[in-house]
């Protein structure tokens, strides 16, 4: 099996028999608003990526970064696209409206035949609702992971964006075995803590660095626990670009240093950390031999070379931003009430009900300047303008958003968790601490639920 790493989660996969898996393409253009590849794959590369006419795409998920309407273009729309069989039909119901007629869903857990392709592959669910390995109350299949099982006798395991954590990966290999290579994340998408809007420089370079300190911990344990030789560092490999390019001084991504100084820590510096840049190939039957591709830029970056390509693309604006509210005119409240509605029928649903408060405070995108308040009362579904509450120690998360930003969010033009991660949105919290069924939920203040 040969392994050609393209860009973040995409990888042109040529198995033993010849067919040729192509996982999670985006490589081409921004996604999320905001989000550009890092390093970018050279034009030659992308090229090389169309013109290899894949038996198999497989999608592991929805978001933007992995089911990518631009970088998809111009393949057959006949071609079989894998992916898992979730309790919710939105990834089908996006890949249909992309064109494409052949879905093979497969069950999780199963082992399954890729038809000709003499190669066998398992589906994983989530194995964690967040990065921090919380249970989630949400019932929502989001991501999803791969097993390969090549007719060579190959085996490699891509976690893709999964919340894998050491003791997923120990069952995995306690099942189905060690992968000889495996495709492991290492970096986070989230608004923390570039969009935290009460942290200075300071705090964030602070949190920066502890962030991306227990993600290197948690990629070295579960390169243990899985036992697999090779590791691929993979996933969330981007800038931030437009209006918030400076924030990609802040993204919490390990360098290659870090991974291997965290495996090194716990004794394990006998596992390799391959990391592959745009072009590189990986031969499974060479063990940790890359062929590295010489038009790949940017190998062995530094933090502040990845900041500086980021500025390089603040001309770069958001799509969103030629939406003419004017030409709409939305009524707000009328809008944000309903959404408040479908949204405390679905925390109903899953009783979850926090003595808390949700707020929105919203600026016009021209200007900045403030326009109104949105408050949902969490316990009790009371929602409106300005609301105010007498304990000045209740619990709340408060969002600030543009406008036009809203107005994409709320009638589902935009993903909500993909503008978090975008750097659009900020966030300020009371205490400041992380809740990840409120977050899970927050997908569901739409006027689509």
């Amino acid at each position: 099996m040969i392994i050609q790493y393209i860009a973040n989660a995409c990888f042109l996969i040529r198995l033993a028999g010849g067919k040729v898996l192509l996982t999670d393409p985006w490589f081409e253009g921004p996604c999320q608003q905001t989000w550009w590849n890092f390093p970018p794959p050279p034009r030659a590369l992308v090229e090389q990526v169309r013109a290899a006419a894949p038996d198999w795409i497989y999608i592991s998920h929805l978001h933007h970064d992995h089911l990518h309407a631009e970088s998809l273009a111009g393949f057959d729309r006949d071609t079989p696209v894998l992916i898992a069989r979730m309790n919710t039909p939105n990834l089908r119901t996006a890949i249909k409206r992309l064109g494409f007629s052949r879905i093979v869903e497969q069950p999780f857990q199963t082992l399954f035949e890729i038809d000709g392709a003499d190669c066998q592959a398992v589906l994983f669910r989530d194995f964690h609702a967040t990065t921090a390995g919380d249970d989630s109350l949400v019932d929502y299949d989001l991501d999803t992971s791969l097993y390969l099982l090549d007719g060579d006798g190959a085996r490699v395991f891509n976690a893709v964006d999964n919340t894998i954590l050491a003791a997923d990966a120990a069952q995995i290999r306690s099942r189905w075995g060690a992968p000889d290579v495996a495709m492991l994340p290492y970096a986070s998408a989230s608004i923390f803590p570039m969009g935290m809007s009460d942290y200075d420089d300071a705090r964030k370079s602070a949190a920066r660095m502890a962030v991306s300190d227990r993600a290197a911990a948690r990629f070295g344990g579960v390169a243990d626990a899985l036992g697999a030789p090779v590791v691929i560092p993979a996933g969330g490999e981007y800038v931030l670009g437009g209006p918030v390019a400076a924030q990609s001084r802040f993204l919490p991504q390990p360098l290659e240093a870090d991974l291997v100084r965290a495996l090194g820590d716990i004794g394990r510096a006998d596992i390799k950390v391959a990391k592959l840049y745009p072009g590189d190939k990986l031969d499974t039957a060479a063990g940790d031999r890359v062929e590295q591709n010489p038009g790949a830029m940017f190998r062995n970056f530094t933090h502040a070379e990845r900041a500086a390509y980021a500025l390089s693309l603040a001309d770069k604006p958001p799509a969103y931003g030629q939406i003419d509210l004017g030409a709409l005119e939305p009524d707000w409240g009328r809008l944000l009430g309903r959404c408040a509605a479908l949204h405390q029928a679905r925390c109903r649903k899953m009783g979850y009900a926090p003595a808390m408060d949700l707020a929105f405070h919203v600026v016009d995108y021209a200007t900045g300047a403030p326009l109104f308040r949105y408050v949902v009362q969490m316990d009790d579904g009371t929602a409106g303008f300005d609301l105010s509450t007498p304990d000045v120690e209740r619990a709340s998360v408060a969002y600030t958003l543009d406008n036009r930003l809203l107005f994409c969010l709320v009638t589902g033009l935009l993903n909500w968790n993909a503008m978090e991660a975008s750097g659009l949105l900020g966030l300020s919290r009371r205490p400041d601490v992380y809740d990840p069924d409120l977050h899970r939920t927050l997908v569901h203040f739409t006027l689509l639920s």
